[in-house]
């Protein structure tokens, strides 16, 4: 039997349908983002059937199930033998309050008459964007702005899909203001407008120190341009994720922003991103890592901040600066930003096998007799070598053994 699968330039899901059995082999970048998913995350069919092996070389798991297993459905339309089955993606992040990759359902269909079809049809959603709120307070004006990938232009839609990231920059306006550096104290997160309310998660915290950069799934980090950092703009990176287990797929963003005399660099003036690879806390300028050291024990100024309000830590926050002469700060937000699910026309099908997608089909006896006949072939090829090389050690051997008359 011979299948044709259809396939896409993104290709994450594979399937082969045999004569008895089906093959989806699935990659763990399930949405092509480079986050990886939990292999225990997916399963196969009505009946949650989990992956028959896991490759962690190539991060890549394999269901091998028989065509009547796992819940899968059969129906008859004409000449045609029809099984559908689905591969399902449920996230499940234990204890955590966001989530990075999205639930999935990728529909799978084997066709059979006298000769089989692979087909998959994704499910493609649609939605409507929000547009984006921004506001400043404080003795000057504070912003943030969503920009494109060039940081060169603001970006107009505030609709993002996991496993983005969402360039954000900080501003401040310093007319007639002597020269003064931008610093981003904490954002926050959160489903509603009110930085106070909750599910609540902390960005950046501890004056600069980017929390979310050291999340294990997340690509998030402080960005320094080429020509080096305008004192009165900050640039981070922001992996795109969602509140777990809410159906809002929205969130606003809530920044403290202070400005700082320029040689003022210290560990309440920085803007700190954790590096996975060393495992250290290092300053965007290159500077000193000391300043970043305090990010580790999550205190780098008053150490009942940890458990303070977020407004009442902005009032106190106002309070300290004001006694070192430097009252100047204020907070801007953005949202809601619409943090949407991976769209599932992303997650293509393919044959197993390379070429021009076409796939011939072997029953389990016959991949036997191939094994058994290449077996053959093996030893047979080994015992002609072994004999040529005894002979012709015997014939060395003959020719040096001297002859007695």
């Amino acid at each position: 039997m011979s299948a044709v699968g259809s396939v896409s330039p993104l290709q994450t899901v594979m399937v082969q349908c045999g004569e008895h059995n089906l093959l989806v082999r699935a990659q763990l970048d399930l949405f092509g983002t480079g986050h990886l998913i939990k292999a225990a995350d997916l399963s196969l069919g009505t009946a949650g059937c989990q992956p028959t092996r896991v490759y962690p070389e190539n991060q890549t798991v394999l269901f091998d199930y028989g065509l009547h297993e796992c819940g899968s459905r059969l129906q008859m339309t004409g000449d045609l033998l029809i099984y559908t089955t689905h591969l399902t993606h449920i996230p499940n992040y234990p204890g955590s309050v966001i989530v990075r990759t999205n639930g999935a359902v990728v529909p799978v269909e084997c066709r059979y008459f006298r000769k089989g079809n692979v087909s998959s049809n994704p499910i493609k959603p649609t939605w409507i964007p929000f547009s984006s709120t921004r506001s400043g307070e404080g003795h000057l004006l504070f912003s943030l702005r969503l920009m494109n990938g060039d940081w060169l232009t603001e970006r107009t839609s505030t609709v993002y899909s996991l496993g983005d990231l969402i360039h954000i920059e900080a501003s401040v306006s310093m007319a007639n203001h002597v020269l003064l550096k931008l610093y981003i104290d904490r954002c926050v997160a959160t489903l509603s407008p009110d930085e106070d309310s909750t599910p609540r998660y902390s960005i950046i915290d501890y004056n600069g120190c980017l929390l979310d950069s050291k999340a294990e799934d997340s690509f998030s980090t402080f960005v320094l341009p080429r020509d080096g950092r305008d004192l009165d703009k900050l640039r981070f990176d922001l992996d795109a994720f969602r509140f777990y287990g809410d159906e809002r797929s929205l969130i606003f963003i809530t920044c403290h922003l202070r400005v700082a005399a320029v040689d003022q660099g210290d560990s309440r003036n920085k803007a700190c991103t954790f590096q996975k690879l060393e495992r250290i806390w290092r300053p965007l300028e290159g500077s000193d890592s000391d300043i970043c050291a305090c990010c580790h024990v999550g205190n780098c100024g008053s150490t009942r901040e940890i458990l303070i309000p977020f407004r009442r830590r902005r009032d106190l926050a106002t309070e300290a600066e004001s006694e070192a002469g430097l009252e100047w700060e204020g907070e801007a937000s953005l949202g809601p930003l619409i943090i949407l699910d991976t769209e599932l026309t992303n997650l293509a099908t393919q044959p197993l096998t390379e070429g021009d997608g076409k796939m011939q089909e072997r029953s389990p006896s016959g991949v036997e007799s191939e094994l058994v006949v290449m077996v053959v072939l093996t030893v047979t090829a080994v015992c002609l070598i072994s004999a040529s090389l005894l002979a012709f050690l015997l014939y060395r051997r003959h020719k040096q053994t001297p002859i007695n008359w």
